[in-house]
């Protein structure tokens, strides 16, 4: 019984827990629901597909709860405002140039059949790479596409999330920035909010401009303050097992509802925030598995055009890869890739990142100090009597005088 309620928070500047392999899985989750999309026709249909599709949905959730929850973390542990703002795009931006150009130089010849350097010379490859970088038109195809592949649609599908994440690290910095972050009732106000909107979008419909970017706004806005709000109320929110029941059971209760989408993200939230935290056996295996480099942003951002280009080299030997094969492929190259960029890419920038970030300059913007405690008093030594202090009614202090006449030479 008090396992089943206790709480499972535990602290992430110990780094004690399970949230990067769990990144990881998401990342590889969403790579095996990519390979469908690579070999199978669109809309792709079957019960195998759909669970897939699923689990990848409930991935794309789980990762914009973690972001929210460490987020607001690292923004309270920030010396600033701007100082917060710098390592956010150090961390997101040059991981994401890297692998935009390598997409246009590589990717690029091979889907349109261009030779390779008459491709670069063209303007419209660049103002593709623009569009991407900018998050313009982050999935828009790459110019003078010639495969024939479905999936070729778009260059890079999955960067289509990385809008919504730019944009909740910048609504948390303004929050930051006007002081509604120092009120603890800020973040769930905005949540109820964002939860009623969604439901009433649900039961309702909009019919305005972009509805679908909308309607993701509305699912991962529900995602990544639900983490951040877990995070602020940790010592008030337990993550209890008996918590993590209760949000199932309220997900299912609410199915086909218009509050189903947010019960079913605070479903995922607790669940994946209590696993974050489990306590593992302390053998070298378990140890190896929570202190993995973390690939998952690699991953994530770069295995669709390695699926593009499996397609393209298989279509050009006459092979039909199923969908194993080519999931198994995607992964192999896609991890031999990350873990390069991370170690020459990742880890570079945001060093240097956090140390622009420590620069004086980058202090000036930063949050009143708290009022610090009064300075103890000074320690008040009582007062000590002068060697030969004479005090009222006594005799001079001292050694003892010898008697006048023992000076004298009498007695």
């Amino acid at each position: 019984m008090r396992t089943l309620f206790a709480p499972g928070h535990g602290r992430l500047e110990d780094q004690d827990n399970l949230f990067t392999p769990m990144r990881m899985a998401f990342a590889g989750i969403v790579l095996y629901a990519h390979a469908l999309m690579m070999v199978l026709p669109w809309p792709v249909m079957g019960p195998w597909a759909q669970t897939i599709d699923f689990a990848g949905q409930h991935a794309l959730n789980a990762f914009f709860v973690l972001s929210g929850y460490m987020i607001l973390a690292s923004l309270r542990a920030s010396r600033s405002v701007l100082a917060y703002a710098i390592n956010r795009v150090f961390r997101v931006f040059p991981l994401l140039i890297v692998v935009t150009l390598l997409t246009v130089m590589i990717a690029g010849p091979a889907l349109s059949g261009i030779a390779p350097l008459d491709y670069l010379a063209r303007a419209e490859s660049w103002a593709y790479a623009l569009g991407v970088i900018s998050q313009a038109h982050p999935t828009a195809p790459l110019p003078f596409e010639a495969s024939g592949l479905q999936a070729a649609q778009s260059a890079n599908a999955p960067l289509w999330t990385v809008r919504y994440e730019l944009i909740g690290y910048s609504g948390l910095g303004v929050l930051m920035l006007v002081g509604a972050l120092r009120k603890g009732w800020a973040l769930p106000v905005l949540l109820a909010v964002i939860v009623g909107v969604s439901a009433l979008h649900a039961n309702t419909g909009y019919t305005g401009p972009h509805p679908e970017g909308v309607s993701a706004a509305l699912r991962f806005a529900t995602g990544f303050l639900l983490g951040a709000v877990l995070w602020d109320w940790r010592d008030r929110i337990g993550l209890s097992w008996a918590l993590v029941l209760a949000s199932i059971c309220a997900a299912i209760a609410t199915y086909g509802t218009p509050f189903h989408q947010s019960f079913d993200i605070l479903a995922t939230a607790v669940l994946a925030l209590r696993v974050g935290y489990l306590k593992l056996p302390a053998t070298r295996l378990w140890q190896r598995i929570k202190g993995v480099e973390d690939l998952s942003y690699g991953i994530y951002i770069i295995h669709w055009p390695v699926g593009l280009l499996i397609m393209v080299l298989a279509s050009q030997i006459g092979l039909q890869p199923g969908t194993t094969s080519v999931a198994l492929a995607m992964t192999l190259i896609s991890v031999a890739l990350a873990w390069p960029l991370r170690i020459f890419v990742e880890r570079p920038f945001q060093r240097w990142g956090r140390i622009i970030a420590r620069g004086r300059w980058a202090v000036r913007v930063a949050r009143a100090p708290a009022a610090e405690p009064p300075p103890f008093p000074r320690r008040v030594q009582a007062p000590t009597r002068a060697r030969n202090c004479r005090p009222a009614g006594q005799g001079p202090v001292g050694p003892p005088q010898r008697p006048r006449s023992a000076r004298r030479g009498g007695l």
